[in-house]
């Protein structure tokens, strides 16, 4: 090609050019990036240039597309799949104009509300019953109001109104009963029972876990409410049952584990404050029973709460599983210090040696299976103590044999407990073993040593000392293979 030929094609392929570089411009605008093609070492043929050259409708804008390239197949897939994703709108100007002036204003609605009522009653405008009839309306509007705002899509504000309205219920009740005494006791719990059982089916059918949090917070907050200052121990604990039961009913029905957790710290805090102020020995039977019905309720929490992705189901039941062993422990220590804590203690260990048997996640059995280990070693000591308090020797002869025997009662439980690890591949108990086998090494050193007499001394240490070195020579031996398994690289830590 000589050069006139190339002076007469120079001004179409800058045009081509610049036709080109248009298009990639217009691409990126719409977040569309184009990876240029490696450069081949030979030309391609025809028919690969055809295959391979993009047609006008599947890189062209829209503006220049033609017509017929608006079809839906002038589009292609790849193109689809690289669009940025549409942003969130819900921006700090959004959240602040939408949800904190939401709240503000229905605080300064109450506030207003209550100073107006404030000066009705200060002025005699307003009797006692017409104050209640005011308040009952008003909630009951407002949480038929907010049923209109959640049809219309307006949910947070929609659930703000309806909290507020159970609010008024509430205040309304107790008002009716605590200040103006119109209203006997049973009349008003049993209205604030179905304010709570409303709210609790309107977010089962909203599919609301906010409404099912208000309803929770309503029902546990109604003893407070009707508290009178006396000791009333069925009528307390029979209102936390049934809430219980409707918490967990919701938890089974939808994937919201976390109101187990609030119906779980809501009796630990009534029985804490109700066992401090009011228990006396003469409750000591019906204590018992309704310490034993909440434990058995809240350890069936991991086989109830529904699951679902997303939901937490497993750190909620190993919450609800923990906690609700850590407190039964101490209820029923609480019940049973004086005498009969290492039956008490032997039977929880039973309870939980059987829930460790039944069915589940694996770090829900080795939880079951640890309580059940600490409950019966807690009981044997419990009943070793109690026996040489018994003996008839000197104090001091008394104390040296306690101890020396917990020291023999600790090594021989950790013994045990690792055989049955390395005996069933169990990390957990081989790990619990190991706890107590170092708990055994400082009573050895810091208690024993200064304590006991010499020949107790003796064996003592000898007992440690053999132990640890059997323990030891197992663990070299590498019997489990531990050695191996964390040479393969997919489990090393």
């Amino acid at each position: 090609m000589n050069s006139e030929s190339k002076d007469a094609f120079e001004p179409q392929i800058a045009e081509l050019r610049a036709r080109v570089q248009r298009l990639e411009r217009a691409l990126q605008a719409r977040g569309i990036v184009l990876e240029a093609p490696s450069p081949s070492l030979q030309p391609p043929s025809a028919s690969d240039a055809a295959e391979a050259a993009p047609s006008l409708s599947e890189v062209a804008p829209q503006s220049i597309q033609t017509q017929s390239a608006t079809s839906p197949a002038a589009t292609p897939s790849a193109f689809q799949s690289v669009e940025p994703a549409p942003k969130d709108d819900r921006s700090l100007e959004a959240r602040i104009g939408s949800q904190l002036f939401n709240r503000i204003g229905i605080l300064a609605v109450l506030i207003g509300m209550a100073w107006f009522l404030k000066l009705a009653i200060d002025n005699h405008w307003i009797g006692p019953a017409g104050r209640v009839i005011i308040g009952l309306i008003a909630g009951a509007g407002l949480i038929a109001w907010s049923e209109r705002f959640r049809s219309k899509g307006y949910r947070a504000f929609s659930y703000s109104l309806n909290a507020v309205g159970s609010g008024i219920l509430y205040l309304s009740l107790w008002a009716a009963y605590s200040l103006f005494h119109l209203l006997p006791l049973p009349a008003v719990a049993l209205a604030m029972l179905l304010v709570t059982a409303s709210n609790g089916f309107l977010s089962w059918l909203r599919n609301s876990e906010v409404l099912a949090f208000y309803a929770a917070v309503g029902g546990y907050m109604t003893p407070l409410l009707l508290s009178n200052g006396r000791n009333h121990e069925a009528s307390l604990f029979s209102w936390l049952l049934i809430l219980n039961a409707a918490a967990l009913l919701l938890a089974a029905l939808r994937p919201w584990p976390r109101m187990a957790v609030c119906a779980l710290l809501g009796t630990i805090a009534y029985a804490a404050g109700w066992y401090a102020v009011f228990y006396s020995d003469a409750q000591f039977a019906e204590t018992l029973v309704f310490s034993v019905v909440f434990l058995l309720v809240f350890a069936s929490v991991p086989w109830c709460v529904k699951e679902a992705p997303g939901h937490h189901h497993r750190e909620v039941a190993l919450f609800v599983a923990s906690v609700n062993a850590a407190f039964g422990w101490a209820g029923i220590f609480l019940l049973f210090h004086r005498s009969g804590w290492p039956w008490a203690a032997l039977a929880l260990a039973a309870l939980y040696f059987i829930l460790s048997r039944i069915p589940s996640a694996s770090s829900l059995v080795a939880l079951h299976l640890l309580t059940a280990n600490t409950f019966l070693l807690t009981a044997v000591t419990v009943a070793i103590h109690n026996y040489w308090h018994a003996a008839a020797m000197s104090p001091a002869q008394r104390m040296m044999d306690a101890q020396f025997s917990d020291s023999t009662w600790f090594l021989l439980f950790g013994a045990v407990l690792l055989a049955a690890g390395f005996r069933f591949r169990s990390a957990p108990l081989r790990w619990q073993a190991l706890v107590l086998l170092c708990i055994s090494i400082a009573k050895v050193f810091l208690v024993d040593m200064r304590m006991l007499s010499q020949g107790y001394r003796i064996f003592s240490f000898l007992g440690l000392g053999v132990l640890l070195l059997a323990v030891s020579f197992v663990y070299q031996r590498d019997w489990l293979g531990l050695r191996r398994h964390l040479q393969t690289p997919g489990n090393r830590p």
